[in-house]
């Protein structure tokens, strides 16, 4: 399963190698909930660290999408729960 989700994000952080950003949900009932920080690193992208800095500057609001893949971790369980059958009448 794939989820996208779109937040926005607040630059709170940034010392020209890596930012931090503040994310906050935007729709549903994550709406204006804090969902977390995640990090820019100036690696992922062409600039210099002034460049990198001067572009994700404290205080920046951004556009943030986020993709999340969730799989079910495989385990040596060979049974199968039963719980579900009764769904079936």
């Amino acid at each position: 399963m794939i989820i996208t989700k779109r937040v926005e994000g607040e630059v709170d952080y940034n010392d020209g190698d890596f930012a931090e950003v503040n994310t906050i949900g935007v729709e549903g009932k994550e709406k204006d909930l804090g969902l977390g920080t995640l990090q820019i690193h100036r690696e992922d992208t062409q600039d210099t660290p002034c460049e990198f800095r001067e572009r994700f500057s404290a205080g920046t609001r951004l556009d943030v999408v986020i993709t999340t893949t969730i799989t079910t971790k495989l385990t040596n369980v060979t049974t199968r729960s039963t719980a579900c059958n009764s769904d079936l009448s």
